[in-house]
Protein backbone atom coordinates (compact mmCIF):
# COMPACT_ATOMS: atom_id res chain seq x y z
CA UNK A 1 0.00 0.00 0.00
CA UNK A 2 1.10 3.58 -0.63
CA UNK A 3 0.97 4.64 3.01
CA UNK A 4 3.20 1.73 4.10
CA UNK A 5 5.88 3.01 1.76
CA UNK A 6 5.48 6.45 3.32
CA UNK A 7 5.93 4.94 6.78
CA UNK A 8 9.12 3.23 5.67
CA UNK A 9 10.53 6.49 4.31
CA UNK A 10 9.74 8.34 7.53
CA UNK A 11 11.36 5.62 9.66
CA UNK A 12 14.43 5.73 7.48
CA UNK A 13 14.63 9.48 7.95
CA UNK A 14 14.42 9.08 11.74
CA UNK A 15 17.32 6.63 11.69
CA UNK A 16 19.59 8.85 9.60
CA UNK A 17 18.76 12.31 10.92
CA UNK A 18 20.43 14.49 13.53
CA UNK A 19 18.55 14.20 16.69
CA UNK A 20 17.42 15.81 21.87
CA UNK A 21 14.18 16.39 24.21
CA UNK A 22 10.78 14.78 24.64
CA UNK A 23 8.90 12.51 27.04
CA UNK A 24 12.08 10.84 28.28
CA UNK A 25 13.39 14.14 29.65
CA UNK A 26 12.38 15.14 33.18
CA UNK A 27 10.97 18.61 33.71
CA UNK A 28 13.18 20.75 35.96
CA UNK A 29 12.06 21.02 39.57
CA UNK A 30 9.48 23.80 39.89
CA UNK A 31 9.17 24.30 36.11
CA UNK A 32 5.77 24.15 34.39
CA UNK A 33 5.05 23.52 30.72
CA UNK A 34 1.64 24.14 29.09
CA UNK A 35 0.63 23.33 25.50
CA UNK A 36 -2.72 24.16 23.91
CA UNK A 37 -3.65 23.57 20.29
CA UNK A 38 -5.64 21.82 17.61
CA UNK A 39 -6.17 21.37 13.89
CA UNK A 40 -7.60 24.01 11.55
CA UNK A 41 -8.51 24.46 7.87
CA UNK A 42 -9.37 20.81 7.30
CA UNK A 43 -9.17 19.62 3.72
CA UNK A 44 -12.61 18.71 2.33
CA UNK A 45 -13.55 15.22 3.48
CA UNK A 46 -11.06 15.17 6.35
CA UNK A 47 -12.85 13.47 9.26
CA UNK A 48 -10.90 10.42 10.48
CA UNK A 49 -8.25 9.97 11.81
CA UNK A 50 -7.49 13.69 11.42
CA UNK A 51 -10.16 16.11 12.64
CA UNK A 52 -10.13 19.31 14.74
CA UNK A 53 -8.71 17.29 17.68
CA UNK A 54 -8.28 20.04 20.32
CA UNK A 55 -5.69 19.25 23.00
CA UNK A 56 -4.44 20.73 26.26
CA UNK A 57 -1.36 19.44 28.07
CA UNK A 58 0.32 20.45 31.34
CA UNK A 59 3.38 19.03 33.06
CA UNK A 60 5.29 20.20 36.15
CA UNK A 61 8.62 19.26 37.67
CA UNK A 62 7.66 18.02 41.13
CA UNK A 63 11.28 17.11 41.84
CA UNK A 64 14.37 16.82 39.67
CA UNK A 65 13.34 13.25 38.84
CA UNK A 66 9.55 13.22 39.10
CA UNK A 67 7.34 14.97 36.54
CA UNK A 68 3.57 15.14 37.00
CA UNK A 69 0.95 16.42 34.61
CA UNK A 70 -2.44 16.22 32.97
CA UNK A 71 -3.56 15.99 29.37
CA UNK A 72 -6.92 16.50 27.70
CA UNK A 73 -7.86 15.63 24.14
CA UNK A 74 -10.80 14.99 21.84
CA UNK A 75 -10.82 12.39 19.07
CA UNK A 76 -12.97 10.42 16.64
CA UNK A 77 -14.67 13.47 15.09
CA UNK A 78 -14.85 15.05 18.57
CA UNK A 79 -17.24 12.32 19.76
CA UNK A 80 -14.77 11.22 22.42
CA UNK A 81 -13.14 13.37 25.11
CA UNK A 82 -10.57 12.12 27.60
CA UNK A 83 -8.66 13.66 30.51
CA UNK A 84 -5.81 11.94 32.30
CA UNK A 85 -3.38 12.74 35.10
CA UNK A 86 0.04 11.13 34.95
CA UNK A 87 3.42 10.78 36.61
CA UNK A 88 6.69 10.20 34.72
CA UNK A 89 9.78 8.78 36.41
CA UNK A 90 13.23 8.43 34.80
CA UNK A 91 15.09 5.15 34.85
CA UNK A 92 18.81 5.60 35.47
CA UNK A 93 20.72 8.82 34.93
CA UNK A 94 19.05 12.12 34.01
CA UNK A 95 22.34 13.57 32.78
CA UNK A 96 23.39 11.30 29.93
CA UNK A 97 22.83 11.47 26.19
CA UNK A 98 20.38 8.57 26.32
CA UNK A 99 17.33 8.89 28.56
CA UNK A 100 14.72 6.35 29.61
CA UNK A 101 11.54 6.94 31.61
CA UNK A 102 8.33 5.20 32.62
CA UNK A 103 4.95 6.88 32.95
CA UNK A 104 1.68 5.93 34.60
CA UNK A 105 -1.67 7.66 34.18
CA UNK A 106 -5.26 7.46 35.35
CA UNK A 107 -8.23 9.31 33.90
CA UNK A 108 -11.71 9.20 32.43
CA UNK A 109 -13.27 9.12 28.97
CA UNK A 110 -16.54 10.58 27.74
CA UNK A 111 -17.98 8.70 24.76
CA UNK A 112 -21.39 9.81 23.53
CA UNK A 113 -21.93 6.60 21.53
CA UNK A 114 -20.39 3.81 23.60
CA UNK A 115 -20.61 5.10 27.16
CA UNK A 116 -18.08 6.55 29.55
CA UNK A 117 -15.21 4.72 31.19
CA UNK A 118 -12.16 4.91 33.43
CA UNK A 119 -8.79 4.89 31.65
CA UNK A 120 -5.45 3.56 32.85
CA UNK A 121 -2.26 4.20 30.89
CA UNK A 122 1.33 3.05 31.16
CA UNK A 123 4.18 4.06 28.91
CA UNK A 124 7.88 3.86 28.23
CA UNK A 125 9.87 6.78 26.80
CA UNK A 126 13.32 6.80 25.21
CA UNK A 127 15.24 9.80 23.99
CA UNK A 128 18.66 10.61 22.62
CA UNK A 129 20.06 14.12 22.57
CA UNK A 130 22.49 15.45 20.02
CA UNK A 131 24.22 18.79 19.68
CA UNK A 132 21.50 20.27 17.46
CA UNK A 133 18.46 18.10 17.97
CA UNK A 134 16.88 15.00 19.39
CA UNK A 135 15.27 11.68 18.61
CA UNK A 136 12.58 10.18 20.81
CA UNK A 137 10.30 7.16 20.95
CA UNK A 138 7.19 7.29 23.14
CA UNK A 139 5.17 4.09 23.49
CA UNK A 140 2.09 3.62 25.66
CA UNK A 141 -1.02 1.52 26.09
CA UNK A 142 -4.35 2.80 27.38
CA UNK A 143 -6.88 0.43 28.90
CA UNK A 144 -10.57 1.28 29.20
CA UNK A 145 -12.29 -0.37 32.16
CA UNK A 146 -15.49 -0.87 30.12
CA UNK A 147 -14.04 -3.31 27.59
CA UNK A 148 -10.63 -4.02 29.20
CA UNK A 149 -8.90 -3.62 25.83
CA UNK A 150 -5.35 -2.26 25.94
CA UNK A 151 -4.95 0.11 23.00
CA UNK A 152 -1.34 0.81 21.92
CA UNK A 153 0.15 4.11 20.80
CA UNK A 154 3.61 4.83 19.38
CA UNK A 155 5.06 8.24 18.51
CA UNK A 156 8.44 8.72 16.81
CA UNK A 157 9.84 12.25 16.87
CA UNK A 158 12.83 13.90 15.29
CA UNK A 159 13.66 17.50 16.14
CA UNK A 160 16.37 19.92 15.11
CA UNK A 161 17.37 23.30 16.56
CA UNK A 162 18.39 25.64 13.73
CA UNK A 163 19.15 28.68 15.87
CA UNK A 164 17.92 30.42 19.04
CA UNK A 165 14.55 31.17 17.43
CA UNK A 166 13.70 28.29 15.11
CA UNK A 167 13.25 24.57 15.63
CA UNK A 168 11.71 21.98 13.32
CA UNK A 169 10.13 18.67 14.26
CA UNK A 170 8.86 15.67 12.37
CA UNK A 171 6.60 13.19 14.13
CA UNK A 172 5.03 9.91 13.12
CA UNK A 173 1.96 9.07 15.21
CA UNK A 174 0.53 5.54 15.20
CA UNK A 175 -1.89 3.66 17.40
CA UNK A 176 -5.32 2.15 17.88
CA UNK A 177 -8.34 4.40 18.32
CA UNK A 178 -11.20 3.79 20.75
CA UNK A 179 -13.34 2.56 17.86
CA UNK A 180 -10.81 -0.21 17.22
CA UNK A 181 -9.27 1.14 14.03
CA UNK A 182 -5.51 1.52 13.66
CA UNK A 183 -4.20 4.85 12.45
CA UNK A 184 -1.01 6.49 11.24
CA UNK A 185 -0.37 10.22 10.88
CA UNK A 186 2.65 12.31 9.97
CA UNK A 187 3.13 15.77 11.48
CA UNK A 188 5.96 18.09 10.34
CA UNK A 189 6.18 21.34 12.36
CA UNK A 190 8.13 24.54 12.67
CA UNK A 191 8.50 26.03 16.17
CA UNK A 192 9.18 29.75 16.68
CA UNK A 193 10.47 31.01 20.02
CA UNK A 194 8.46 34.23 20.31
CA UNK A 195 9.80 35.04 23.79
CA UNK A 196 11.92 33.30 26.40
CA UNK A 197 8.79 31.63 27.79
CA UNK A 198 6.49 31.36 24.75
CA UNK A 199 6.83 29.17 21.65
CA UNK A 200 4.41 28.83 18.74
CA UNK A 201 4.32 25.59 16.76
CA UNK A 202 2.67 25.44 13.34
CA UNK A 203 2.68 22.79 10.65
CA UNK A 204 0.48 20.25 8.92
CA UNK A 205 -0.87 16.86 9.95
CA UNK A 206 -1.50 14.25 7.26
CA UNK A 207 -3.37 11.01 7.79
CA UNK A 208 -1.71 7.99 6.20
CA UNK A 209 -4.74 5.78 6.92
CA UNK A 210 -8.52 6.27 6.87
CA UNK A 211 -9.55 9.13 4.62
CA UNK A 212 -5.91 10.31 4.38
CA UNK A 213 -7.07 13.81 5.27
CA UNK A 214 -4.93 16.89 5.80
CA UNK A 215 -5.13 19.85 8.20
CA UNK A 216 -3.11 22.75 9.58
CA UNK A 217 -1.91 22.10 13.15
CA UNK A 218 -1.19 24.99 15.54
CA UNK A 219 -0.04 24.86 19.16
CA UNK A 220 1.10 27.40 21.72
CA UNK A 221 3.67 26.38 24.34
CA UNK A 222 4.38 28.19 27.63
CA UNK A 223 7.30 27.34 29.93
CA UNK A 224 7.72 29.08 33.29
Amino acid sequence: MAWTASLFCVLALFLTASLAEAGAWSREKGQTFIAVGGNFFLLDGTTRPVYYDPTAYVEHGLTDRITVGMDFYMADQNQIAAMMGFVRIPIGSIEGTHRLALSFGLGARYDEENGNGILARDGVHWGMGLEKGWLSIDASRTTNTRDRIARPKLDLTWGRHWNDRWTSTLQLQTGQGFTGDYYAKINPNVVYAATQDLDVSFGVIKALTGDQGLALKVETWWTF
